[in-house]
């Protein structure tokens, strides 16, 4: 396309029009992440948009996940272009910034999937801005992005088949991302947002098959305005639901660049509080609006372990909402964990899987 609307204004980084970026490859993505969970553990509720301008596609998705096993997921799309990828909106979702750095609101208008909601974050203790993320694996970029977490807190309420629940004062997170990041080519990656009274754990690392640290950051902060010294290392053990992929205990150290350990354990108290990200069920409903867009959205029972199987079978990754404790402090937070290219050996409830699916549009596109 070249030299659009979005051109006139001067906000360049590279001597190239905004419709070319850094690096070529379909993954690049701008991305946003916000996740808000009841205090006791018994509702999840995820949700983040995404341009890959590569593509000339956006994606979204939203998730709720209730402590009795009932799921509902939802993820939409349409075409976008230089001059409108500012609009962070798709289908009935929309993402909006009220306030740089400060505030903003997420939105589920009405739609057919039978979750609703509209929400405000706020964050209450300062970003981790993660180091530079790069992993090369023979000679090619996997990684190639900027990424920052934040805890905070919401307002605003859910809408579940009909049932409107209050989100004032419920804790969760965010995170921001763009770059290049071929996930599904990554063997392994443990992501982590842990909310206590007074601080949040925010941490990521990515390994190889042979457990191999590619990538390890993170930090604690603190709602006074402090940061942590960094981590530099993230030693983790995990216990699984027999043969499934969701994890039910997990021991972690953190350790800082002055040595210093921290040690926190966590386990899944409603074990059916995560949500999965990969392919849709079969027994999706697939709308398409005239825009060119895509509306896919389905309900699903994990007590029901055919519901479950088929779920997992089709996952390259999890958001499980755990418990956590740390030196006498305890909280919740999400325990991520990532499963491409060629798995991690240390978990095998964590295949190897083919990934061919995962590169494909959703809806079928």
């Amino acid at each position: 396309m070249g030299y659009s609307a979005a051109d006139e204004r001067f906000t360049h980084q590279l001597p190239r029009p905004f419709d070319e970026l850094h690096h070529p490859d379909g993954s690049w993505s701008d991305r946003c992440y916000f996740f808000v969970h009841a205090p006791d553990g018994s509702l999840l509720v995820t949700s983040g948009y995404g341009n890959n301008p590569n593509q000339g596609r956006s994606n979204a998705y939203g998730k709720v996940a209730l402590g009795d096993g009932r799921h509902w997921d939802l993820t939409a799309g349409r075409r976008i272009n230089a001059s409108d990828q500012h609009e962070l909106a798709t289908g009935p979702m929309k993402w909006t910034c009220l306030e740089p750095l400060k505030r903003w609101r997420i939105e589920l208008g009405p739609n057919e999937s039978g979750i609703e909601w509209d929400m405000e974050y706020v964050p209450r203790a300062p970003m981790w801005e993660l180091l530079p993320m790069h992993v090369e694996v023979d000679g090619r970029t996997l990684v190639d992005m900027y990424h920052m977490k934040e805890s905070g807190l919401y307002s605003g309420w859910v809408q579940i088949d009909g049932e409107r629940i209050s989100l004032d004062g419920f804790p969760g997170g965010r995170d921001r991302t763009f770059g290049v990041r071929v996930a599904d080519e990554l063997d392994f990656w443990l992501w982590l947002d842990i909310g206590f009274e007074d601080r949040s754990f925010q941490a990521w690392v990515i390994e190889s098959h042979d457990g191999t640290v590619q990538y390890v950051d993170g930090g604690i902060t603190h709602i006074d305005g402090t940061l942590s010294k960094r981590f530099v290392k993230i030693d983790h053990e995990m216990e699984f639901d027999g043969d499934r992929k969701r994890p039910t205990k997990t021991k972690m150290v953190f350790t800082d660049e002055d040595g210093v350990e921290h040690r926190v354990t966590g386990e899944a108290p409603f074990p059916h509080v995560n949500v999965y990200y990969g392919q849709p069920l079969e027994k999706m409903t697939v709308e398409r609006p005239e825009n060119g867009g895509y509306l896919v959205h389905y309900p699903w029972d994990s007590t029901n372990r055919e519901d479950l199987v088929a779920v997992e079978e089709r996952a390259m990754s999890i958001d499980q909402l755990m418990h956590f404790e740390c030196d006498g402090m305890a909280g919740h937070g999400i325990f991520e964990i990532l499963s491409g290219g060629a798995g991690p050996a240390k978990y095998p409830n964590w295949p190897v899987m083919d990934m061919t699916a995962f590169r494909q549009k959703p809806g079928g596109e």
